[in-house]
This record gives structure tokens, C-alpha cells and sequence, in this order.
């Protein structure tokens, strides 16, 4: 897909991935259409990449985990001048570091209506907008251990592990049309998700992480060449590509303090 001129729709767009994004796809010279919960920060990201690029700028605030919310932005996007050609679900949030069972009910509730019912319902209500354009691309941010255990964040694992499978279907779909589906899977990425979610990431060595910027900068080239299934990295791909053909117990006995401690344990 050649994207100078594509309209974009990036949720999550004020901060991490969501923000790097936004200015990397400016620099194509595409149409940004942005929301995400942080109204100051999205305001200060539109007048940046208007000040410095040529690329329009529409952005709305909303916490799309919020019904009447998500409805609001759905409408304000149908009303726009242009449909999108690309929709980028990036919108996600993890909770606190804990075991599942410590977890309030209410933080559980938010993680869902974020990472799936809201990434759902804009996709639903967004493919008959997409499908007004010559080319159209839906593009899905998972996880690169999507499909692995997640010990500490159980709940976003699983959210991430139905973003993954829900793109497997929907490009079956969807082939044949105009819309193509893209799933990233970015591996440990230094966003304010880990700060927030309270975690310790000391044994994680300093070569798997990768920058906003840099996995900006690989989306893009999978939008750019039309990829179906991307890992950020080769320890990502690899490493699930082997992991998911060891026995599930041996999984769970290795996974179960790999990268770090449960706060729990310490």
C-alpha cells in the first residue's frame, strides 16, 4: 500500500506507540484522524505534527472503554469529509502487575472494555466506511507473547491473545475485498505501560527492548509491503515459534518466572 495521502485512524495516539506512530505516518504525508484519553497530550501531538509536517490533523479525546464515548468518536469519524483508509486499533491497557486474583473487579472490567469490546465495536462499526475506499487496511496492535503464558498481567495477555486470533479470522474475511488485515506484535517496547503497570523488568535483558519509534517505524513497512502477521523482532518471532512447541506444562514451568517475579513472590 502506498501511503502518502492515505487518511489514518490511530486510537491510543497520545502516548508510546500510538504518539510515535502518528508522527512517523505525518512524515508520509497521510491524514491523521487521532484520539485517545489524554485531551492535553493529543492536543500538544496534532499542534507538533502540524507545526512540523504537511499532513492535516483532525483529533477528538475519548475514553473509548466508555460506551456513549466510543459512540460519540464512531459518529464524529462518519461525519469527517473523507473516509479513513486505514483504521490502527492501538488503544489498549494492561492494569496492574499482579496476580489475577488480586486484582479488583473493576480494573478487570476496564482492561476488557478497552483491549476487546471497544477494539471490536470500532472495527465493526468502521469496515463499511473502509470499504468505500479503493485500498483499506485494518491494522491490529497485539502482543509478541500473545499466545504464551503472561504471569502477572493475565488478563492483557488474554485481550492480546484475542486481538491476534480475532485478525487471523477477520483477514479470511475480508480476502477478496478491499480491506486487508495487518496483526503486529511488538515485543517489549519502553512505553509508560510498564511504569504504569508497576513492574520490574530488571531481568529482562536490555537488547530485547526496542523504542516507540522503532516499532513505529517497522508498522509502517509492514503496512508498505501489505503484511498479514508481523513480530517486531527476531528474539520475538523465534522465541514464540519455539515455545509454542514445547509441551504446555514445560511452557508454564519455564514462563512462570522468565522474564520476572510475581510481586507476590518477592
Amino acid at each position: 500500500m502506498e501511503l502518502p495521502g492515505k487518511s489514518v485512524i490511530i486510537t491510543g495516539a497520545s502516548r508510546g506507540i500510538g504518539r510515535a506512530l502518528a508522527v512517523e505516518l505525518a512524515k508520509r504525508h497521510c491524514p491523521l484522524i487521532l484520539t485517545a484519553l489524554e485531551e492535553d497530550e493529543l492536543r500538544t501531538l496534532s499542534d507538533e505534527i502540524q507545526n512540523n509536517f504537511s499532513s492535516k490533523v483532525a483529533a477528538l479525546s475519548a475514553d473509548l472503554s466508555e460506551p456513549n464515548q466510543r459512540r460519540k468518536f464512531i459518529d464524529w469519524i462518519k461525519h469527517l469529509a473523507r473516509s479513513p483508509d486505514i483504521l490502527v486499533n492501538n488503544a489498549g491497557t494492561g492494569g496492574r502487575f499482579s496476580k489475577f486474583e488480586h486484582l479488583d473487579w473493576p480494573t478487570i472490567e476496564k482492561i476488557f472494555a478497552l483491549n476487546i469490546s471497544a477494539f471490536t465495536n470500532l472495527t465493526y462499526e468502521l469496515i463499511p466506511l473502509l470499504k468505500t475506499r479503493p485500498q483499506a487496511k485494518i491494522v491490529n496492535i497485539s502482543s509478541g507473547i500473545a499466545r504464551l503464558p503472561y504471569p502477572g498481567l493475565a488478563v492483557y495477555g488474554a485481550a492480546k491473545g484475542f486481538i491476534s486470533s480475532f485478525s487471523e479470522s477477520l483477514a479470511c474475511e475480508l480476502a477478496g475485498t478491499s480491506i486487508s488485515v495487518l496483526c503486529f506484535h511488538p515485543g517489549f517496547t519502553r512505553t509508560s505501560f510498564i511504569q504504569s503497570a508497576q513492574m520490574d523488568i530488571s531481568k529482562i535483558p536490555k537488547i530485547f527492548f526496542n523504542s516507540p519509534e522503532d516499532i513505529a517505524v517497522k508498522i509502517v513497512n509492514a503496512i508498505r509491503k501489505d503484511k498479514v502477521w508481523v513480530y517486531s523482532d527476531l528474539y520475538n518471532r523465534i522465541g514464540v515459534s519455539l515455545t509454542t512447541m514445547i509441551p504446555a506444562i514445560l511452557r508454564i514451568s519455564i514462563f512462570k518466572n522468565l522474564f520476572w517475579r510475581l510481586p507476590d513472590e518477592k
